[in-house]
């Protein structure tokens, strides 16, 4: 029982509902012992299930209201790619077909008041006390739904992040955050792609790049395996249209500049961790031919995107200029060139080498302004 309380009041849901069934079948006994609902005239029972299904249906009615307008506040927030978040909420759908139910079930008695049998009453009295203890509950758990966080959460739930065109949905919910100037919701979707590449991901990568280099991987490990590097393409391809659309709405601004370094900083670091997987972690693959091609492939788009988003830094006005250009100039991990040379990529290693100058210049700039 203990146990049962603590997920009410933590608002787990199948233990909170299994907790307010019990309570529901409690209090009734306790009214049918206490003489209640005993001997009661026809014409009562029939006020009584007409009543509460009226109530029933009203809440019902209020309730579907309220979740419309929360879902159309949403959709104008966060883009119509969350619709789903909102159609697959199991809760919502089983407090709707229990009072649904409910109230058929209190019309079909109304047809019989005057013949009814206790269970029949008894059913309908547990099942009427149910529905309005859950109340309480259904309207907290829509409330919380309207969280962003919450909203956010559900929704990489309900999509893995590395598949189908999730990273698409992703965009859009972070663009149209940052247009309705709703930053944090993009702030935490990128923190949650921060977590997810620095732990899953990249644990998954060394343990496909060890078996790969152990012989111990089949042909469909290796088609895994570039449905992973298609991933990080993707991946990176968002970051750098999100970056770019987030230094747009700067100079437009709808955004101001402390929320503009906001995102360009937590889309940085995700950067780094790309690069260093890409480099470090998948470094022996580089010289297993069946791989090498589609890691040069990743690794050039990968460095193509972090091209586009040094490019359009330059424009910017300096106060985002000067501290955000130099980290993504600084985002290749360590030995990067030299890496690539060993493995026989060198006009990959061109490109990181123009990058790498082209941040010395910039830091010799920067110095020469201060001083």
């Amino acid at each position: 029982m203990h146990g049962l309380i603590r997920a009410l009041k933590e608002h787990e849901p199948l233990p909170s509902y299994i907790l307010s069934l019990i309570i529901s079948v409690e209090i009734v006994y306790i009214f049918l012992e206490l003489g209640f609902f005993q001997n009661v005239d026809p014409e009562d029972i029939r006020y009584f299930l007409s009543a509460l299904a009226q109530v029933e249906g009203t809440i019902i009615a209020i309730y579907i209201t309220m979740m419309l307008v929360g879902v159309q506040l949403t959709l104008k927030e966060y883009s119509e790619v969350v619709l789903n978040v909102y159609r697959k909420n199991i809760e919502f759908w089983l407090v709707f077909i229990s009072y649904a139910a409910s109230i058929v079930l209190m019309l079909t008695l109304l047809q019989n008041a005057g013949n009814l049998n206790p269970s029949s009453l008894r059913l309908a009295y547990i099942w009427g006390t149910f529905n309005l203890i859950i109340l309480p509950l259904f309207v907290y758990d829509s409330f919380i739904l309207f969280n962003p966080k919450v909203l956010i959460d559900k929704f990489l739930k309900i999509y893995s992040i590395t598949e189908g065109d999730t990273l698409w949905k992703i965009y859009r919910i972070s663009s149209k955050s940052i247009q309705s100037q709703n930053v944090g919701a993009t702030a935490y979707i990128l923190r949650k792609i921060g977590e997810y590449m620095r732990n899953n991901f990249s644990n998954k990568i060394k343990t496909m790049a060890r078996e790969i280099e152990e012989k111990r991987i089949e042909k469909s490990d290796l088609a895994e395996f570039e449905s992973i590097l298609a991933f990080i393409e993707g991946l990176t391809h968002i970051l750098r249209s999100l970056a770019l659309y987030t230094v747009d709405q700067f100079e437009s601004g709808r955004i101001s500049q402390n929320e503009a370094t906001w995102i360009l900083n937590m889309i940085e670091p995700i950067f780094r961790v790309i690069f260093a997987d890409l480099v470090i972690f998948l470094y022996p693959l580089y010289f297993v031919p069946e791989i090498k091609k589609n890691l040069e492939h990743a690794l050039s788009q990968c460095l193509l995107e972090l091209e586009l988003i040094i490019e359009r830094l330059q424009e910017v006005p300096p106060e985002i200029k000067k501290e955000e250009l130099r980290k993504f100039l600084n985002v290749l991990p360590y030995n990067f060139i030299s890496s690539l040379e060993r493995t026989g990529c060198d006009y990959l290693a061109e490109r990181a080498k123009r990058l790498q100058e082209f941040a010395k210049d910039d830091e010799k700039y920067n110095d020469f302004i201060e001083i």
